[in-house]
């Protein structure tokens, strides 16, 4: 029996294994091709667990093993190229399947739609996987990223979160991810404005758990590896960036002539674990914004 579905898991020392076995679980897991590529972990004890789950695996898997980190956008792209269903799951190796019919529902959906197109169910957070060292994260992603299938409808290009979105292959075709886009954030949002111009983009509630919060350094080290990033798609989607609160606050806070200070000001509050939730929230995001701040200056 020929595989009906691709699904695309790139990690980078995340552990994917549980999300393989998962997925071992899945209605007509038998049909369900795993394309798995290792973004230049460099653990070997890691690639050995990966590699035993996949052979464990029912149906057809492939593992992909990079020298070097290069990115989410390029380990995408190199399981892109080699997929051969006419559709395709592309799934974070952090996130986890509620459900038994996780992928059949995304078929299902598929199915009813009749054509080509892109089907984003989401993603939420669960409250039992969130601890102290990543309240801020799970606070944050709770705000800004879990939101129903009738928000995201409202701009369905901008929220395509690879972490769990089932695409046809004709599109994918056409859009590969742009691997520009190094480091960490922005190339998914780049990738759904993309594809919106000329692909029909669903929104459904079909969310995976996302299991991989990071801890509160982790994360702030994250958005100030994202702002090459930032300054790409703004460069690309000068009119679709300005809209965004994010960009707005970082072009205000561009005027201000003491931007490290305050940088420096905002990353302590949303580090500081006894404030609210929503206090370190608010401070996160300015400081993002003040990251961000120093591309109106290029």
């Amino acid at each position: 029996m020929s595989a009906c579905v691709d699904i695309c898991i790139p990690f980078f020392k995340d552990d994917p294994v549980l999300l393989i076995e998962q997925i071992a679980r899945q209605t007509d897991a038998d049909r369900y091709r795993l394309l798995v590529c290792d973004d230049g972990s460099g653990l070997p004890d890691l690639s050995q667990r990966v590699a035993q789950a996949l052979q464990a695996h029912p149906g057809p898997a492939v593992f992909f093993t990079l020298a070097a980190n290069c990115g989410r956008a390029h380990a995408r792209n190199v399981m892109l190229q080699d997929i051969r269903s006419d559709w395709v799951l592309m799934l974070d190796a952090d996130m986890a399947l509620d459900r038994p019919d996780f992928i059949e529902v995304y078929r299902s959906a598929a199915r009813r739609m009749g054509h080509a197109c892109c089907v984003v169910g989401g993603f939420r957070i669960d409250p039992s996987d969130v601890t102290p060292a990543t309240r801020l994260h799970a606070a944050q992603s709770a705000k800004s990223e879990c939101k129903p299938a009738s928000q995201r409808a409202r701009d369905p290009g901008r929220f395509v979160y690879s972490s769990s979105v089932f695409v046809h292959r004709s599109i994918i075709e056409r859009h590969i991810f742009d691997p520009q886009f190094q480091a960490w954030g922005w190339e998914d949002v780049e990738w759904g404005w993309r594809i919106v111009q000329d692909s029909p983009v669903y929104h459904i509630d079909n969310p995976a758990r996302h299991l991989g919060l990071d801890p509160d350094r982790v994360l702030v080290a994250k958005y100030a590896e994202s702002v090459d990033n930032f300054r790409r798609i703004r460069r690309l989607y000068p009119e679709k960036t300005r809209h965004m609160p994010i960009a707005r606050a970082s072009y205000m806070l561009s005027f201000l002539p003491f931007q490290t200070r305050l940088g420096r000001v905002l990353k302590w509050v949303a580090l500081l674990g006894a404030l609210p939730a929503g206090l370190r929230v608010y401070a996160l995001k300015l400081y993002r914004a003040s990251l961000y701040a120093r591309v109106y200056h290029d």
